[in-house]
Formats: structure tokens, C-alpha cells, sequence
């Protein structure tokens, strides 16, 4: 709890430039993770496999030190702490989701100018287009509900991964709760950021249809995290 809270405080009291660089990679590294486990789903055609490849943009995450809006959650501890301010807590979120959204967004700008939905014969952009279509279809009750279940796993892959002190590590602790969530289906804003957004780009999909799936999304995130983060505070909160 200790490490959770003082990197919180970091995460508060980065300069700009640097929160920026940092959200962006994290952006990237989750449509990298996103963009692979489309593309193995394509190939076996079945959407089960994908869970075994997206785990890899957390760990690209985790193991880089960069800044993701749904781990950033557990910041709640520092704020519970007394270490840092609601307000810096939201500041950073902010910012960090923004970032991860442009990250994203790279990623999906280059992988259409790379011509890659033509992938296995055109069956990587049809996998594209349902992944999207199944995520702006489901109702805002159902998408708040995978929200929250999605981030209590992710924090709790981060958690553990800060608790790691050796890479591989690390990168156990984030593979195993990333890999559950997708085999569950939940709903990651971030990867959302990705997938919805290629799938609009191929099929031609409503622009609203983005954010009817991310403002329920990203709030399912926020409630699972940070009620994660408090629960685990409450029950492990560092001695004086």
C-alpha cells in the first residue's frame, strides 16, 4: 500500500510534457494489445482467442512506467491517504484519458493507412467491424456493469504487478486479470478507444454511437477502480 500510495503522488505531481508522453504510450500499447487480439480472433475465427494476446499491451504498460486512466484509478488510496488532493487525483485522470485516447487513435490512423483490415483475406476488417457494432450495441445498464468489472481486474493486476519487484513478475501479475476480462467480455474504455473507432472507420458507424458506449464505460471503470482502491486501503491502510 505504501508503493501504491507514493506512486500516486508521483502520478499527481508530473509536469505536462511528461504525464502527455506517458498517456500516450499507454494509449498505444492498449490498441497494440487490442489491434493483436483481433487479428488472432480473425485467424482461428472464434473471439476467444484474443484474450490471450491483449494482455500484452498491459504488460507493455506496467513494465514501461507509462500512465493508463484505469490503473491511475488506485490513485483513490493517495487520496484516501491524505497524500494528495481530490482534485490532483482528477487533474491526472483528465489528462491520461485524453492522452490514451490519442494514443489510440494513432494507432488506428496507422493501421488503416497500413492497409491492415485487408489482413487473411479481408477477414481482419469484418472481425474489426463486429467487435465494434457488438460493443455500441449493448445497453448503457450492461455497459457500466462490464465497466466495473472490468477495472476491479485491472487494478488488481496492476496492484500485484507493483508488489512484483522482478519483470517477469510484473508481467505475470498483469497477464492473468487482463486475460479473465476478456475472456469474460467486459468493457476497458481505453480499448474501446481503439476498437470502436476502427470498427466506425471500416463500416461507417454513427460517431455517437463512440461515446453511448465510453461515457458508460469510462464510468464503470471509475466506480470498479476506485472502489477497489478503497476497499483494499480500508483493509491494508500503512501503519504511522
Amino acid at each position: 500500500m505504501t508503493a501504491i500510495i507514493k506512486s500516486g503522488e508521483t502520478k499527481a505531481g508530473y509536469d505536462l510534457p511528461s504525464l502527455f508522453i506517458k498517456a500516450f504510450m499507454s494509449g498505444m500499447f492498449i490498441a497494440f494489445g487490442a489491434l493483436g487480439s483481433q487479428v488472432i480472433n480473425a485467424a482461428a475465427g472464434t473471439s476467444f482467442m484474443g484474450a490471450f494476446i491483449f494482455p500484452v499491451g498491459l504488460i507493455l504498460v506496467v513494465c514501461t512506467g507509462s500512465e493508463l486512466f484505469t490503473g491511475d484509478c488506485l490513485m483513490a488510496m493517495a487520496v484516501a491517504d491524505k497524500k494528495i488532493t481530490l482534485s490532483g487525483m482528477i487533474r491526472t485522470l483528465v489528462i491520461v484519458y485524453i492522452w490514451n485516447f490519442i494514443g489510440s487513435l494513432f494507432v488506428v490512423f496507422l493501421a488503416l493507412f497500413g492497409k491492415m483490415p485487408a489482413m487473411l483475406d479481408g477477414k481482419l476488417g469484418e472481425t474489426m467491424m463486429k467487435t465494434a457494432a457488438s460493443k455500441t450495441s449493448l445497453p448503457p445498464a450492461a455497459s457500466f456493469s462490464k465497466g466495473v468489472l472490468c477495472n476491479i481486474l485491472v487494478c488488481a493486476a496492476v496492484l500485484v504487478a507493483i508488489k512484483t519487484g522482478d519483470t517477469v513478475g510484473k508481467m505475470l501479475a498483469a497477464y492473468f486479470p487482463v486475460m479473465l476480462f476478456v475472456l469474460c467480455g467486459f468493457e476497458h474504455s481505453i480499448a474501446n478507444m481503439y476498437f470502436i473507432p476502427m470498427g466506425q472507420a471500416l463500416g461507417n458507424m454513427d460517431i455517437g454511437l463512440l461515446f453511448n458506449n465510453l461515457i458508460p464505460v469510462t464510468l464503470g471503470n471509475i466506480v470498479g477502480g476506485v472502489l477497489f482502491a478503497l476497499g483494499m486501503y480500508c483493509c491494508n491502510r500503512p501503519k504511522e
